[in-house]
């Protein structure tokens, strides 16, 4: 049979039934297909690749961009010989920052920045305190509220009243302040 459509010609087959083979190819491949779970798990492998994987060849990406301005700055006769260390390290972490800070779209921009104040005045009690706050407050909701929770709800529900409760607790090993409080007077410190 043939079909013509605008100027093209086509042969048009006719449809058969699949042979034996073909049908047993075909159920192989339908059980080869992956579980939503192993979809997932490919996808947090691909990010994980995509996220860290590449900060090698980013680093290098960003000697090229920066190293010799750094250097620059670092040489400069007014830097005393004994900062010169420390003028490195803050000049490239600013760069990094303002960075980061440019790629991140606008709407995301503000999160990203409260996350890292937040993410750096944990790091900040931890190493003061010789503290590890948020394995502390897992280790201690899970011997408290235990780890079987019949549905997301009840987890949250666990989550939320042990949360309210255990930052605003003074402890111990913060000099009997609370975690929010040493973690306030960290950001404070820090004008982060």
């Amino acid at each position: 049979m043939t079909v013509k459509s605008g100027t093209k010609t086509t042969k048009a087959s006719a449809k058969r039934a699949p042979a034996k083979g073909e049908k047993r190819a075909a159920k192989q491949v339908e059980e080869e297909l992956p579980t939503c779970e192993e979809v997932v798990e490919d996808l947090d492998t691909i990010a994980e690749k995509v996220i860290f994987g590449k900060n090698q060849a980013r680093t290098y990406a960003l000697r090229d961009v920066w190293y010799p301005s750094l250097k620059e700055v670092v040489s400069d006769p007014t830097v005393p010989e004994e900062a010169r260390d420390e003028v490195m390290f803050l000049t490239l972490t600013n760069a990094l920052l303002d960075m980061l800070m440019d790629v991140v779209p606008k709407e995301m921009a503000l999160t990203f920045a409260r996350n890292l104040d937040d993410y750096l005045a944990v790091t900040l009690v931890n190493h003061e305190y010789g503290v590890d706050l948020l394995k502390t407050f897992q280790e201690e909701f899970t011997e408290t509220m235990g780890k079987d929770f019949p549905t997301e709800d009840k987890l949250m529900a666990a989550l939320q009243s042990f949360e309210e409760k255990w930052w605003e607790t003074p402890r111990d090993e913060l000099g009997g302040k609370s975690p929010n409080k040493a973690l306030e007077e960290m950001s404070e410190k820090h004008d982060l």
